[in-house]
């Protein structure tokens, strides 16, 4: 443990660059490449100083408040924007030439359920929110999502890709879950544990697919049909459903359509053709 006028644990690797991240208990966290001066990095600390004190503050914040979620202004998601929006795309430019991957724009949201997103033509989303928390987690999030550059889904080669960049990725990915809870709940409120949410989607007239959640998926389809439902589904009625997958949280099924709508209609339509529906209408997850 180094002492100074801030306290920090420092650890040393082969990484190139110097990363401050201040935990969710309030410790700092210094990463340094092996064989940096200490004086090098005392000051890096130093010039620091002030935005750690404030982070500190903020995880001191959302630990006092375990019970009831803390609550983020429309001016702090204002900020937290400002700053994704000069985070991101630098991080993504360097990632992506490490990964030799493409991608499209990047946008910057305050969303209630994901941290990020890859679209099927390359466009990255990325939630202010992650501002909140420690640079490895934001990183981990951005290589998460250019690895869907090259594998659209979830599987053993999507996440050798990611541990190729990241070797501890499971570690970070749990603490993700973990320290982003709070924030998460602050503007999703309490989960509905005992609800039934669903990921669903539609054959259109002219034998397009529409995805969608929805807490009722029978007064939903009702909404497309009557063209209260989406603009999409507004312009290709009749529509019908093809595919029901039923969660037990709305935060579950929304993550669940945002990876369906990454699929390509060709994948989409595999996973209509294996669809069995149970008794309540769509398969159980």
């Amino acid at each position: 443990m180094v002492k100074m006028s801030i306290e920090y644990e420092l650890l040393r690797s082969r990484r190139r660059t110097l990363a401050i991240e201040v935990l969710s208990d309030g410790s700092v966290l210094v990463r340094s490449p092996k064989g940096l001066d200490p004086k090098v990095i005392e000051e890096f600390v130093k010039g620091k100083e002030s935005w750690i004190e404030k982070q500190k503050a903020r995880m001191a914040a959302y630990r006092d408040d375990a019970v009831e979620s803390p609550v983020i202004t429309a001016q702090e998601i204002r900020r937290l924007k400002e700053e994704a929006k000069v985070y991101f795309p630098e991080k993504t430019a360097y990632f992506a030439g490490k990964m030799k991957v493409s991608y499209g724009r990047i946008s910057i949201k305050c969303q209630k359920s994901l941290w990020g997103s890859c679209s099927a033509k390359g466009n990255l989303n990325f939630n202010c929110l992650l501002m909140l928390l420690g640079d490895e987690l934001r990183e981990y999030v951005i290589v998460h999502e250019l690895a869907h550059r090259i594998h659209m889904d979830h599987s053993a080669s999507f996440w050798r890709c990611v541990e190729n960049v990241i070797p501890d990725y499971r570690a970070r990915r749990l603490r993700l879950k973990k320290e982003g809870r709070l924030i998460l709940k602050s503007l999703a409120g309490e989960e509905n544990k005992t609800g039934r949410f669903y990921a669903y989607i539609l054959r259109c007239a002219d034998n397009t697919l529409y995805t969608g959640y929805t807490n009722d998926p029978e007064k939903r389809v009702e909404a497309h049909n009557s063209g209260r439902g989406a603009k999409y589904t507004r312009l290709r009625r009749p529509v019908r459903l093809v595919y029901l997958e039923e969660y037990d949280t709305k935060q579950k099924a929304m993550r669940r359509e945002a990876m369906i709508k990454q699929m390509t209609k060709r994948e989409k339509e595999k996973l209509i053709a294996s669809y069995v529906p149970n008794v309540s209408g769509g398969n159980r997850r």
